[in-house]
């Protein structure tokens, strides 16, 4: 029989699997003959079996090394079997994959902007600078120049990352470059047309044309919460899910409460949830931590990963196992305190692999719609986060828990004397000051510092250190409006405890709007120090103003702007009034159930059990 002729009439018939039996069969009787092989390796490919192809191509390639068509092909199938890797997270096995073209043909932009990937997922962002560069040397693309920017990002080299989105974004008006552009000029505090961008932002999202990371918009003054949950909707649906069958597990004898966090390291969730964890009634809950962030070297992390309850590692964890794991533990309330956020596993929601999924802490805001259903069954809340009425902003059913809805650690830290001088500061200064990250400072909110600069004139302004580009923005802002340089100063770096300490010689602590403080705001009460803030409509805009009204301090809460910086100015020259918040707020530290985890415990146990009774 001919084997050959008959693989050729079976080919042309869409046969493939049968066509390869009879080259195979045909190779057996030749096996000289490596263009069997090669005709092997192509039906193998065509039916997307990229490991055994390349193994053929890979055997015919030592034989013929100069043949273009093998050597095309094999690249061909490394490739597919890389991005196959790359989909299931096994990142060692992409970069191999990508490594091995490379090491046929490394002036491939394609290949070497794939292995920039896998090299970036690992965070070796050294050697992705590299790839990406070279990629963009051959050939100039959108991609390319955004991955580089995400990449220089991560370096910390944020000139850099700034310039090479405007490149990607003037190639192409992609909504992720525009976000990413946007994103990066709040972060360095660059506002010269800002707005702009922001408008930009938001047009998409209103008109469907892109997808926009929901974590991303809630420092954009011009997102109000039925925007904010449109976006989050839109993001959601781009996510494809495998097909996963729930088991029909018995039910259990205690409530099991899984926790699924990217956070479980070094992280302000530390100071939050952590004596939670501690706190839990163990005698009438089962908790299982499910841990998808990377293996760190931190107190913190040995700490979570030392309490006495089940942690999973799930980094690398495909949708599907990891959906199989939560099913197989059997969790009858799967917590997630990471919401949109880096390394965060929240789409496994929509895979329902729990009886309950809440949505809680780790994202200021709705997490929206996935195919015309809420992602998330329920959200926390409380009544001055999400007031009476704005429930029809948040796709979850709103669950508000007493008091105030973020937790905190019973003890943040232990202080030692310090005084305004061991920080650089004269004796007489009056110290304002905001330690959130820059994307927290607005436009607007800034010049309303510079008003109560202006105001106060024995004042200081001190800044958490972000990066030295926003830095140099700020002062440069600062100096053109008469307010000089050296009236801002930057708070460097520190361990936790150096952090907390120091907080004992500001004066006035000055909330950033429309993201308020959110752990830092608890942190300045923990120090006695008054918080000023104001409110608007959306969840990340309340923050500050639950965590005061739960402390009895709504007083601090400013209705207008002008009533936040003519309050501002009117405090640092009433020192007098500035004592009796002190005294106030160090008397609420002991009556307040603000800083006593194990009241809010059990008041978290009782949203747990109204779930499961509903």
């Amino acid at each position: 029989m001919d084997h050959l002729k008959k693989a050729k009439e079976l080919e042309s018939q869409g046969h493939y699997n049968e066509a390869i039996q009879e080259l195979q069969k045909a190779f057996q009787l030749n096996p000289k003959n490596y263009f069997i092989q090669v005709e092997i390796g192509n039906l193998y490919a065509l039916t997307n079996n990229y490991e055994e192809a390349a193994g053929y191509f890979r055997r015919s390639h030592r034989y013929f090394s100069d043949n273009v068509d093998i050597k095309n092909g094999l690249i061909f199938c490394l490739n597919a079997i890389g991005n196959q890797y790359q989909n299931e997270k096994k990142l060692d096995l992409a970069e191999a994959a990508f490594e091995e073209a490379l090491s046929i043909d490394d002036m491939r932009a394609d290949i070497l902007y794939n292995a920039a990937n896998a090299s970036f997922a690992r965070t070796n962002f050294s050697k992705a600078l590299l790839l990406y560069q070279k990629s963009l040397a051959i050939e100039k693309n959108a991609d390319t120049h955004n991955n580089l920017a995400n990449t220089y990002r991560n370096l910390g080299r944020l000139d850099k990352a700034h310039q090479h989105y405007q490149e990607a974004f003037a190639l192409e008006k992609n909504p992720y470059t525009l976000v990413e552009l946007t994103h990066l000029k709040q972060n360095i505090c660059a506002w010269d047309d800002l707005a702009m961008y922001q408008s930009m932002v938001a047009e998409y999202v209103e008109s469907q044309k892109g997808k926009i990371s929901p974590f991303t918009v809630l420092s954009m003054p011009n997102f109000n919460p039925s925007l904010q949950l449109h976006t989050a909707s839109l993001w959601a649906q781009q996510f494809e899910l495998p097909a996963f069958s729930k088991q029909l597990n018995a039910k259990n004898a205690k409530p099991v409460i899984g926790y699924l966090s990217a956070d479980f390291r070094k992280h302000p969730l530390y100071s939050l949830i952590y004596d939670v964890l501690i706190a839990h009634d163990n005698g009438n809950f089962i908790i299982k931590l499910f841990y998808s962030g990377n293996e760190e070297d931190s107190d913190e992390y040995r700490k979570f990963k030392a309490l006495p309850v089940a942690f999973h590692e799930v980094v690398n964890h495909t949708d599907l196992e990891l959906a199989s794991l939560i099913d197989s533990e059997n969790i009858d309330i799967l917590v997630d305190l990471s919401g949109f956020t880096k390394n965060s596993r929240s789409m496994i929601a929509a895979m329902r692999p729990a009886r309950h999924h809440v949505n809680w802490l780790g994202f200021a805001g709705s997490m929206g719609f996935y195919n015309s259903k809420p992602l998330f069954d329920y959200i926390i809340a409380d009544n001055y986060i999400i007031p009476n009425g704005d429930e029809k902003n948040y796709a979850e059913k709103v669950l508000k828990i007493e008091g105030c809805y973020q937790p905190n650690v019973a003890c943040r830290s232990e202080f030692h004397p310090v005084k305004k001088k061991d920080y650089g500061f004269a004796d007489d200064d009056f110290i304002f000051a905001s330690f959130g990250q820059s994307i927290k400072i607005s436009q607007q909110r800034f010049d309303s510092w510079l008003k109560i600069l202006n105001g106060a004139p024995n004042s200081k302004l001190w800044l958490l250190e972000s990066n030295s580009d926003c830095a140099d923005n700020l002062w440069e802002y600062s100096e053109k409006r008469g307010i000089a340089a050296g009236r801002i100063r930057f708070a460097p770096k520190v361990s936790f405890e150096d952090h907390m300490n120091r907080h004992q010689v500001i004066d006035l602590f000055l909330d950033t709007f429309p993201y308020n403080a959110h752990t830092s705001a608890s942190d300045a009460l923990w120090a006695s120090c008054p918080i000023l803030t104001t409110s608007g409509s959306t969840f990340a805009s309340r923050v500050a103003g639950s965590i005061l009204m739960s402390f009895g301090c709504g007083e601090l809460i400013c209705k207008t702007e002008e009533d936040y910086t003519n309050k501002a100015i009117y405090y640092a020259h009433h020192p007098e009034e500035l004592k009796k918040l002190n005294i106030k707020i160090n008397e609420r530290k002991t009556s307040s159930s603000l800083f006593e985890p194990k009241i809010f415990t059990k008041r978290l146990e009782n949203i747990y059990h109204s779930i499961l009774s509903g």
